[in-house]
């Protein structure tokens, strides 16, 4: 039995550091804490200046009311905070903070500077703190407000110093808190500048609707739709992004709970099923939620960094937002649009039409589903070549929404057209396939395809019966029934030659004419910065033009039926996801799966038997693992004794 231990009281300095942790998570952690508290002083205008992604140099000014010296000496001890008098009040906090230790904290692990003066104090007082330990305190000559400066973040505690990614991975985390505070005070002015160049400038707005279109950008400041309700005390308001814009990932959904930006997965499934079938599984809108709840109904004390809050009656929450968002959808102007919905989102949006008379005739399932690919491929809003620039896409007419003599010749020469490409696809693959693997030996994919049961030329040994709902393929093979999804096949042959072309530095890339400007979230510039070597391994060339516009100048040849600025987004959001983009290795086969999947046969294409068979043969030819790039399955085999059990032979 171990002997007792010795209790001891730790220094303060070092209760500090611990405290440290649940606060200082990032450079980002610390810029949040300092605008929300120059937010509660009052400030009509916050200046945030990064150096070295936030490692070097965090230094927010603002115009707030500013303290008096003995203030400022308290607000640097712990627990001390002018934002609550009793107990009773974190029922009802109308601040954005008030745990008191965030100064304290970010103090003892950093060097610190604060400089601040009241409006009617002829002097500032200025306090500089190292490792929590005062080392000055004196008067300055300074403007009314508060300015702190946090240098050398984390250099006392390397340990955790070795955890935080590279300079552009910090710089773009710095961005999006930066951002998230703009979007939820537009009447202030926000400014961000990293290294001395300026990243963001949001003068004050009128209204949220008028900053969320300022932040989100000219792409999506067109095709969003403002929404506003109450429903059991709970004020909900929405600023909703067009269906054709949803993301792979959850970071467009922007929540907001009394002006706080959270987390929170109950929020954002309420959102989700506001939109209900008009966003495919899988997917998330890109939308902002701003929530405020009566006195006494959340509780914000519940997460160190306060990401996170609870409700006292969630599910009231939860549905007041899903109605809101609902309705919304219902009476938003793109919802008139027959262009940019599937047949299953179509007759989502029949149901959700609000009362009044009925709209005009839309196109049978069937054609209002390649009708609305084309005006997926306009709305995706994208690389819209410079003058001179080759123009990568093909042209497509959209689709009115209502009927007229010539539209239906339109829509059947849609079809064909879209048949055609689908088909150009599949014989591209085959033929390419077919050069590759000329004068050698074709061998099989080894032990990954015996563990699969797939022996050499298992695909091109199947009979191709037909196509399923314009989705899979229906093949028979000896004693079982083969389902195989098109586009999952399709990607997963596309993702091997992609990855085996990189490995030779043969990807095959499409240089334009003319650099064109692709407009990308503030947070993205860095990374697209970061990762040019990562995107150039893919057939992206790509360099920053200033503001929040990179500058393209070659995109992957394979891309044939999307904007190639719609994939670089997806991928310059899934880059600031997976933490930057240092370690080219890791992250490449992700980049290959996404321009993979952008160049290949989708769900609802038509293919002609031989195409299916093209496509079939080809599957034979690459390392197989049975599933896609992004872990679906990619075949289903049915046993006929299988069969013949559920029919109760």
């Amino acid at each position: 039995m171990e002997a007792p231990g010795v209790i001891a009281v730790l220094p303060d300095h070092v209760v500090d550091q611990i405290a440290a942790g649940e606060v200082v998570e990032r450079p980002a952690s610390v810029v949040k804490e300092l605008v929300e508290n120059a937010l509660d002083a009052g400030a009509r205008a916050i200046t945030v200046e990064v150096e070295g992604g936030g490692r070097n140099l965090v230094r927010v000014v603002d115009d707030g009311s500013g303290m008096s010296a003995a203030d400022a000496r308290l607000a640097l001890t712990r627990h001390a905070t002018s934002k609550l008098r009793s107990v009773e009040d974190l029922h009802d906090l109308a601040t954005m903070g008030f745990r008191g230790e965030a100064l304290p904290s970010i103090a003892s692990v950093s060097r610190l500077v604060l400089t601040t003066r009241r409006r009617d104090d002829l002097a500032a007082t200025r306090i500089a703190i190292e490792g929590g330990r005062v080392v000055d305190v004196g008067e300055v000559g300074a403007p009314v407000g508060t300015t702190v400066e946090v240098r050398d973040l984390l250099h006392n505690i390397p340990a955790r110093l070795k955890f935080l990614k590279g300079e552009a991975t910090e710089a773009s985390h710095v961005t999006d808190a930066v951002v998230r505070l703009a979007m939820a005070h537009p009447r202030i002015h926000m400014r961000l500048r990293h290294n001395g160049r300026t990243a963001l400038d949001a003068p004050p707005c009128e209204s949220g609707f008028e900053r969320a279109r300022a932040l989100l950008g000219m792409r999506l400041a067109g095709r969003l739709h403002a929404v506003s309700g109450e429903e059991a005390g709970v004020r909900v308001v929405a600023y909703l992004a067009a269906p054709e814009l949803a993301q792979t990932t959850a970071r467009g959904v922007q929540l907001y709970v009394g002006r706080r930006g959270v987390r929170d997965r109950g929020l954002l499934h309420a959102v989700t099923m506001g939109y209900g079938e008009l966003i495919p599984r899988g997917r998330y809108p890109v939308a902002v939620l701003l929530v405020d709840c009566p006195a006494g109904v959340v509780d914000v004390n519940v997460h160190p960094q306060k990401l996170e809050v609870r409700f006292s009656d969630a599910q009231a929450v939860y549905g007041a937002v899903r109605h809101v968002v609902r309705r919304g959808v219902a009476q938003a102007p793109w919802l008139e649009e027959a262009v940019g919905a599937s047949p299953v989102q179509m007759r989502a949006m029949a149901t959700m039409a609000p009362p009044g008379p009925p709209p005009p005739p839309r196109a049978s399932d069937v054609a209002g589903m390649y009708a609305t690919q084309a005006g997926r491929m306009r709305l995706g809003g994208g690389l819209a070549p410079a003058q001179g620039a080759l123009d990568l896409g093909a042209k497509r007419e959209v689709v009115p929404a209502g009927g007229g003599g010539g539209w239906t010749e339109r829509v059947r020469a849609q079809i064909a057209d879209r048949k055609t490409v689908a088909g150009r696809v599949v014989r591209v693959v085959r033929e390419e396939d077919e050069e590759e693997k000329r004068g050698e030996e074709r061998s099989g994919s080894g032990s990954e395809q015996r563990e699969a049961g797939e022996g050499e030329g298992f695909f091109a040994r199947l009979r191709y019966i037909g196509q399923l709902d314009r989705t899979y393929l229906v093949c028979e093979a000896e004693g079982e029934l083969v389902l195989i999804d098109q586009h999952a096949a399709h990607e997963r042959v596309e993702f091997q030659r992609l990855r085996d072309r990189s490995e030779k530095r043969e990807v095959p890339v499409q240089r334009l004419l003319f650099p064109s400007t692709v407009e990308v979230a503030p947070e993205q510039v860095a990374v697209a910065a970061d990762a040019t070597e990562l995107l150039a391994a893919a057939g992206f060339e790509v360099e920053p033009f200033g503001g929040n516009t990179v500058a393209v100048k070659a995109v992957p040849a394979g891309l044939r039926r999307v904007e190639p600025a719609a994939v670089l987004r997806e991928l310059l959001s899934d880059l600031a996801e997976l933490g930057g983009s240092r370690a080219v290795d890791q992250h490449l086969d992700h980049v290959l799966a996404t321009v993979a999947c952008h160049s290949v046969v989708r769900a609802g294409d038509l293919l002609a038997p031989h195409e299916a068979e093209a496509l079939l043969h080809a599957m034979d030819g690459v390392d197989f693992r049975a599933h896609c790039p992004h872990g679906r399955p990619v075949l289903l085999r049915l046993g006929v004794g299988e069969i013949a059990r559920r029919f109760g032979r």
